[in-house]
């Protein structure tokens, strides 16, 4: 009996673990499976897990009358945009709440991380109304403005930064390397586990994001792809085969993203923990 409990104990956690993965994978499995059905099929039997018959059809329509590809590229330039300067502002910032000292620092930080217990609903107005003021409403900076530094990003790498040994400052130090050059050459390389995951959630949040670029802009030629599929409608009908077509092509390349920086997410989630 004590040698089959350690046994049973571990085919539940599988058990379980099984059961999470099929009711995440389930719903995404179903979207596929609807993206290659026609409008007659898909109305006759939206439930039905195998399209029949198997019709690519929503896709090219996704492309070419949806714009897909528009709305694609609009979302991969503000979030390769907006992933690339939070990540170098974030790392200043956490760089010098880890590795410097100077006036009100843990005051600073301190009222850094209150505003990560703030929801983004109860900024959207007065955010808003700074890119109106700023002349940027209804622009690609002003999708992306909003998303160049980050509390989050900032906390993440800040606890990174504490865990790399002081050591490797002060020798640099003695051979004359100035604070930005201790940033440059020993911070960013030994972080990289940590910049990539940081990047990755960024970039997926950016992609993500539905209301800001809903709310900021105006001109169809700058939607992502968020806004995007939410056209694929008229005031009678909506084209169900070509938003699920569209909403595939849209996460392709997250999936992508996801499978490629596995390891690195890994390995910045578990040590950016370590020290506080």
């Amino acid at each position: 009996m004590t040698r089959a409990f350690p046994i049973l104990a571990r085919a539940l956690m599988l058990l379980i673990v099984a059961a999470g993965a099929v009711t995440m994978i389930a719903p995404y499995a179903w979207m596929v499976a609807n993206s290659m059905k026609t409008l007659g099929d898909f109305t006759s039997n939206p439930y039905s897990w195998w399209p029949s018959p198997v019709d690519f059809g929503a896709y090219a329509r996704a492309w070419t009358i949806g714009r897909v590809g528009l709305y694609l590229g609009n979302s991969f330039f503000y979030a390769v945009v907006a992933t690339s300067v939070q990540l170098l502002f974030d790392s200043l910032a956490a760089f010098a709440f880890a590795r410097m000292e100077f006036r009100g620092k843990n005051l600073l930080f301190g009222l850094l991380l209150a505003t990560m217990m703030l929801p983004g609903a109860v900024t959207l107005i007065p955010v808003y109304l700074m890119i109106v003021k700023l002349g940027v409403a209804d622009t690609r900076l002003g999708v992306m403005l909003p998303g160049f530094a980050g509390a989050f990003g900032i906390f993440m790498l800040r606890q990174f930064f504490l865990n790399i040994p002081n050591d490797l400052e002060d020798a640099a130090r003695i051979d004359g390397c100035s604070s930005l050059g201790i940033y440059r050459r020993i911070i960013l390389p030994l972080a990289r586990p940590a910049l990539v995951t940081l990047g990755l959630f960024i970039f997926i949040g950016v992609w993500s994001d539905f209301l800001w670029p809903l709310v900021v802009l105006t001109d169809w030629d700058l939607y992502p792809i968020t806004v995007g599929i939410a056209s694929f409608r008229d005031e009678s009908v909506i084209l169900w085969s070509n938003v699920f077509a569209a909403s595939v092509l849209a996460s392709l390349p997250l999936i992508c993203l996801t499978v490629i920086a596995q390891k690195h997410i890994i390995g910045g989630i578990a040590l950016s923990g370590m020290k506080g």
